[in-house]
């Protein structure tokens, strides 16, 4: 399949071609303003999704109200499959590139890993096109809600970046996430570019709450405001098992 591509393969190309692969979304932003200085020569994003599954045994009830965990180990490996291919592409025809792993999956221990941080997965998706920030801090799709798992490739490759980047927030008079959260962390505000990617959270709050949550179930996670979230939640029907389906 790579080498059926043109020499430069267009936007549209590599799009089809990851999401015969697997992918869900994917979409292609210029992120060149308040690019880190080390990662200025590749100014374009390449944003990579996968949709999660129905929450499932991801749901634990326990005495205190529910808990769900919102990271899969195997949505976080096919989306390192699919940099893998996307990077190994670029390359071969010639290109810059750096992936920046899911967030659940960035311990790396190589010297190259230090820049991950430099570059969150948000910019890369607003940029493209594919959603925005929600009230509740998390990367929101029109489509799927906050029930994605993301990852990044940066290049300099000369392709067709999104011309409708998301430059505020689309969850309006929604508070489902904010009357949702046991801790009551989350703000009634929206997201803005202009104040950059800091969401309206009490971290603090939040972070008190997922300790609590892992003294019950052994894993520090919370995930109510993913489950409240009324964006996407149409799309979860229909799908069983192992199965994501675009």
């Amino acid at each position: 399949m790579e080498n059926a591509l043109a020499i430069t393969p267009s936007a549209f190309e590599i799009e089809q071609y990851l999401l015969q692969h697997g992918a869900t979304l994917v979409g292609f932003g210029d992120v060149s303003e308040g690019l880190a200085g080390e990662l200025q020569h590749m100014p374009v994003a390449v944003s990579l999704a996968i949709k999660h599954p129905p929450p499932g045994k991801n749901l634990v009830h326990t005495t205190r109200g529910a808990v769900y965990s919102n990271r899969y180990q195997q949505i976080d490996l096919l989306l390192e499959q699919l940099q893998k291919r996307l990077v190994g592409l670029l390359k071969s025809r010639g290109y810059r590139c750096l992936a920046i792993p899911p967030d659940s999956d960035k311990h790396d221990p190589r010297f190259v890993a230090r820049l991950y941080p430099l570059f969150p997965h948000k910019t890369a998706a607003t940029c493209a096109g594919l959603g925005w920030i929600g009230k509740n801090g998390l990367l929101v799709s029109e489509k799927y809600g906050p029930r994605l798992s993301w990852a990044t490739v940066l290049t300099n490759a000369p392709l067709e970046v999104c011309a409708s980047p998301y430059t505020s927030g689309r969850c309006g008079k929604c508070r489902r996430c904010v009357e949702a959260c046991p801790s009551g962390a989350i703000a009634d505000v929206e997201w803005s570019r202009a104040e950059g990617l800091v969401p309206h959270i009490d971290a603090a709050a939040c972070r008190r709450q997922m300790e609590k949550n892992a003294g019950l179930v052994g894993e520090d996670v919370c995930g109510i405001c993913i489950l409240a979230c009324p964006r996407g939640a149409a799309a979860l029907k229909g799908v069983t098992g192992n199965r994501w389906p675009r």
